[in-house]
């Protein structure tokens, strides 16, 4: 995923990511891989998505199609895995992220 990879060239912003994946028709892609990694973007500040999580997205896409299921493990796993508090307190001063990280909003 050309996006993916352009946030961890430094191309693209994650607001500009986050954006890209509000624009998605919902359920526009057969890949059950592909629509979660979208589905995942989507809310991106929300679950305070950052470069690490999509370089576990790109390996998982990058596997050969035989593998698909367990590179959605892979990234469910990994997903199930973020520790958000503590991804809340480090991002709260953060531009983007940083409205995100109270509970209240």
């Amino acid at each position: 995923m050309t996006e993916l990879q352009a946030w961890l060239d430094g191309e693209r912003t994650p607001e500009a990511i986050w954006q890209w994946a509000l624009a998605q028709p919902r359920g526009q892609f057969e890949d059950g891989l592909v629509q979660d990694v979208v589905d995942i973007l989507v809310d991106l500040p929300h679950d305070l998505i950052l470069e690490e999580d999509a370089e576990v997205m790109l390996y998982g896409l990058n596997n050969p199609p035989d593998e698909a299921d367990l590179a959605q493990n892979l990234l469910w796993n990994h997903m199930d895995g973020i520790d958000s508090n503590a991804r809340r307190t480090s991002l709260a001063d953060h531009p983007f992220y940083g409205p995100f990280c109270n509970p209240e909003g």
